[in-house]
């Protein structure tokens, strides 16, 4: 799929075609009269203006880099987030996924006395505690990413995952 700056949405069928594009992909209608393309903006009294903040966050388990991967399994397995946060000192350095486990881990166990360094996702994405609901609801759809660190001043202080996401719009939208 394009990127969304660079689409048309066709006024007859609403089909999302590539701009410069001269007749809709879908239904043949002329694009020639279409202006620049649609733009979705959130309303500043949308909750999706509220902060990160404003909803529940999860309390990560965090290993150090060092930490074999064992031990990262190991702060895993009794946690229902699936992810440990990898901190070098008190910056977060890295995420250690249930996702990883399967991808890099499984069916070689001469890997779990490696550092979890080494399988790790280096500098994730992160965002601070007063990032916009739609920049999380943005940074997880758009990178795929089940869990997020929630950073105040540089330092952790919570995850926010795709359940937890899923939760605060199943409560604001769907009571």
């Amino acid at each position: 799929m394009p990127n969304k700056a660079n689409v048309v949405v066709c006024p007859s069928c609403r089909q999302e075609n590539i701009e410069g594009a001269d007749v809709c992909q879908n239904c043949m209608a002329d694009l020639h009269a279409v202006g620049q393309p649609e733009s979705v903006h959130v309303a500043t009294e949308s909750e999706l203006a509220l902060p990160v903040s404003s909803m529940r966050l999860s309390q990560p388990r965090t290993v150090r880099g060092e930490s074999s991967v064992r031990e990262a399994i190991d702060a895993m397995k009794d946690d229902p987030l699936g992810a440990v946060v990898v901190l070098d000192g008190s910056q977060v350095a890295g995420i250690f996924t249930e996702r990883d486990v399967l991808k890099r881990i499984a069916g070689h166990p001469e890997t779990l006395k490696q550092p979890v360094s080494a399988f790790m996702t280096s500098d994730p994405v992160v965002l601070r505690e007063d990032d916009l609901m739609a920049v999380a609801l943005n940074k997880m759809g758009d990178g795929g990413f089940r869990h997020i660190p929630i950073l105040r001043d540089g330092q952790l202080i919570g995850m926010v995952t795709a359940r937890d996401v899923m939760a605060w719009v199943l409560g604001r939208y769907f009571d």
